[in-house]
């Protein structure tokens, strides 16, 4: 049974929430919990040719950071998915990560349910980020032009701010529906929102103005 699981790696230096993590996942009937490390160091030490499909990784390590064992760990093993684990909301340190191959970043007042949700989409393909971590990326791939403009952007709720960043890399409004287990009809009523609180009237103005 163990077989059909997510062979998980847990790196983590603070023992409590290393303790917690562990025995959560050890319990998990989703994931196969590998070994855990409290350093780089020490995961590299133990990692030799074990299959690991998922790291969580703190980035504040001693010694080498996180973000330097996720570009080691994506040279060795591209399929190896890595999610950043942090009190970190810097924004250089989020897109450091994000450079280096991570496939998320959550913030440690994560509840240990909602990680394991997490973990899970980013298993199915998808990219996870705790809302305040989004908003900043959003806002960085997205810097508006005006500060009229940004006074309107920052009344968007974390699900307008979502379906404009899937808007601005070509979705569909199916595809978008799909992707949020939402209706179409829903996605059109959040984007007449859109267009109402940006005073805008169109997609392709949404993308040459913001």
């Amino acid at each position: 049974m163990g077989n059909d699981k997510f062979k998980l790696v847990i790196i983590e230096d603070n023992i409590i929430i290393h303790k917690a993590l562990e025995g959560y996942f050890r319990a998990s009937a989703q994931f196969e919990l590998l070994f855990t490390a409290m350093s780089a160091e020490e995961f590299m030490s133990v990692w030799k040719d074990q299959r690991i499909d998922i790291l969580l990784c703190d980035i504040g390590l001693p010694g080498k950071s996180g973000i330097e064992i996720t570009w080691y760990v994506k040279r060795k093993s591209s399929s190896t998915q890595v999610v950043m684990f942090t009190v970190f909301e810097d924004k250089d340190t989020i897109f450091q990560a994000l450079c280096a191959g991570a496939s998320g970043y959550l913030l440690k007042d994560t509840p240990l349910s909602k990680i394991q949700e997490q973990l899970l989409e980013v298993m199915d393909g998808g990219s996870v980020m705790s809302p305040q971590v989004a908003r900043m990326v959003i806002g960085y791939f997205n810097p508006l032009l005006d500060k009229k403009g940004a006074k309107e952007a920052d009344r968007l709720t974390q699900r307008e701010i979502e379906i404009v960043s899937m808007l601005q890399h070509g979705a569909s409004y199916k595809t978008v529906a799909k992707k949020l287990f939402i209706s179409v009809d829903t996605v059109k009523f959040h984007i007449r929102n859109i267009y109402s609180k940006l005073q805008i009237n169109s997609r392709s103005e949404l993308i040459n103005k913001y």
